[in-house]
């Protein structure tokens, strides 16, 4: 379903405009935190990590040009590139808790 057939479905559950505020300021406070690539094959046997890259930005390019030259290899998209964002370690002896939990 494209986006604008969803848009245009009269039973599409609305999310509250509190949490697509929240979804969207955590994009964009996570553009300048260091990012890693992880490239993965097709069949998720594999994979490695690059980076830390200092910003998304730099994180994206870099995963694009990785899939560039993939796609130069061997044309078949045998690997496939993700990008994120790279948390501070914790001291989980001060009992820090992380972004996610």
């Amino acid at each position: 379903m494209g986006i604008d057939a969803w848009r245009d479905d009269p039973d599409r559950v609305q999310l509250p405009d509190a949490l697509g505020n929240f979804v969207v300021e955590m994009g964009v406070a996570e553009m300048d935190l260091p990012h890693i690539v992880l490239c993965r094959d097709s069949r998720g046997v594999s994979a490695s990590f690059s980076g830390p890259y200092a910003s998304a930005v730099e994180a994206l390019v870099a995963a694009d040009i990785e899939q560039q030259i993939e796609a130069e290899s061997d044309g078949q998209d045998a690997l496939t590139f993700h990008v994120f964002a790279l948390y501070p370690a914790l001291d989980p002896s001060a009992g820090q808790r992380g972004a996610c939990g």
